[in-house]
């Protein structure tokens, strides 16, 4: 598959996107104290069921241990690739990432909202801002003529400036009729190497960030990770196009 998407095929990456925004920002107003994983979950299927398009994540992977469930729910110590359960309840104060995938008329949209249910810890407050930095300056660096190294530079600079630490042990993808296309794009990078940037190229962008220089561990469920000493971390990602002129975010 090439990397450049054509007019055509950007437009049905844009419908996707708009469509995979308007799932997450449902989930971000219904994740309320009480709520369970599970429940968010079955809200996204049917959402994005109902309009005709197919979860991207039920059943990703390897055959023998598929992904079970159509969101990750990543919540306060958990990173990535949370396992919504119903044991898994919302409680005041949390700081929550739903990543979530999908795939309308075979072109697929990947993001993951971060926010904070009620009254937040204001390191908690920080670390979210703190990513949200990193991951515009990443898409700031999303022109024509720059280098895949200058979007992972710039998400490195931003978290550098900030008192956390970023989680270089994943990192973003090229989108488009598969949800993990390659070239990778991690979240460090040396200024004027890799693929050079041109429109119509469309990336997904996902820094992370912890509170500690702890390490990261699987849990039993084999798909979940989470800062090994229970403290706080990040997850937050978006889908973005390379055009002409500035970048533009399709699943804002």
């Amino acid at each position: 598959m090439s990397v450049i998407k054509t007019p055509e095929q950007v437009e049905k990456m844009r419908i996707s996107g708009a469509l995979l925004a308007r799932c997450l920002d449902m989930l971000t107003t219904c994740s309320q104290p009480g709520r369970s994983g599970k429940e968010l979950d079955e809200i996204a299927e049917e959402f994005i069921r109902d309009h005709n398009a197919i979860p991207a994540f039920k059943n990703y992977g390897d055959p023998r241990h598929p992904f079970p469930n159509s969101i990750c729910f990543s919540r306060n110590s958990v990173v990535v690739h949370g396992v919504p359960t119903e044991e898994e309840i919302i409680q005041e104060g949390d700081m929550i990432s739903i990543d979530c995938g999908l795939s309308l008329d075979g072109w697929f949209a990947d993001a993951a909202r971060l926010f904070g249910v009620g009254k937040m810890a204001q390191d908690d407050i920080d670390i979210m801002i703190a990513s949200e930095a990193a991951i515009n300056a990443g898409i700031e660096a999303c022109v024509p003529g720059n280098k895949l190294g200058d979007v992972g530079r710039a998400i490195h600079l931003s978290t550098v400036s900030s008192p956390f630490y970023n989680i270089l042990e994943f990192c973003g993808h090229a989108i488009g009729q598969r949800m993990h296309e390659d070239p990778q794009v991690p979240n460090a990078g040396i200024k004027g190497k890799g693929l050079e940037l041109e429109p119509g190229m469309v990336f997904c962008l996902e820094p992370m960030l912890k509170k500690t220089e702890t390490k990261l561990g699987m849990l039993p469920d084999r798909w979940t990770i989470a800062t090994r000493d229970g403290t706080r971390a990040t997850h937050i990602e978006h889908m973005v196009l390379i055009t002409d002129t500035r970048p533009e975010i399709l699943t804002a």
